[in-house]
């Protein structure tokens, strides 16, 4: 494919660009720990942190630190744990006894490893503030009474359960990639809002900013609000490197 008339012409104007990072600045990997960013993604990052009209941040539901560690980019605005933890600012306490009682309904089919004896392929990550249901490894065949078993989980009162691209993550409400790229978008009026993602949870992101007149840009397939779309994360970083050389 070549790059959309329309994104290209985007350059003209002063951006806000906001990325997601598994699936849009990395590929989707079987292992989380092994999501490498995609060959350029660093460097097109570091060139838009330096650009003398545009803005750029990352907002993940991965931590911080876990995203920080694969971008090695210390100057790059990362939101992490889908708009919970912001640079700079101490995340909300953690409710781990909301956790524990999220854990507490999954022990009975995990084992010490973290993986679900009884239903292989699957593992449970706790972020903390957090807690996460990786599902991409298990057999196929199994994903639909995986997804059935993950749905019947009882939430503690004020959480609620986002779905990914074979996840399930538990987490408190009122966050989300939507309140944090409008937060980011009231910072800088007088930017274009982008919203680059691939998954469900970057949807409500990409209701945001077009609500703001913004531009959702999905990468991947899949069914989406997003007007504009690109086959993968190398094409996204194809966009991002176009931007940034287009100089004011």
């Amino acid at each position: 494919m070549t790059l959309p008339e329309a994104l290209v012409r985007l350059a003209d104007w002063p951006l806000l660009i906001l990325c997601d990072y598994d699936g849009t600045l990395a590929p989707i990997v079987a292992r989380p720990e092994d999501a490498r960013p995609e060959e350029g993604a660093r460097a097109a990052l570091q060139r838009l942190l330096h650009h003398p009209r545009h803005e750029v941040a990352v907002i993940t539901g991965r931590s911080v630190a876990a995203a920080q560690g694969f971008l090695n980019t210390s100057d790059l605005t990362v939101i992490g744990l889908h708009g919970m933890e912001w640079p700079g600012e101490p995340p909300p306490r953690a409710d781990r006894e909301a956790l524990s009682q999220i854990s507490r309904q999954l022990q009975p089919l995990i084992d010490r490893e973290g993986v679900f004896a009884n239903l292989p392929g699957l593992r449970l990550e706790d972020k903390g503030w957090t807690m996460a249901v990786h599902y991409r490894n298990a057999p196929a065949e199994l994903h639909a009474a995986i997804e059935d078993f993950l749905t019947g989980v009882n939430l503690p009162p004020g959480w609620e359960t986002v779905e990914g691209k074979k996840v399930h993550e538990f987490r408190p409400g009122g966050f989300g990639k939507g309140r944090a790229a409008l937060t980011l978008a009231r910072r800088f009026p007088e930017h274009h809002p982008v919203f680059l993602g691939d998954d469900v949870t970057d949807e409500e992101a990409f209701a945001a900013v077009l609500a703001l007149d913004g531009t959702a840009v999905k990468v991947g397939e899949g069914e989406t609000l997003a007007p504009h779309r690109l086959d993968s994360p190398a094409w996204a970083v194809a966009l991002l490197e176009h931007w940034a050389g287009q100089e004011a």
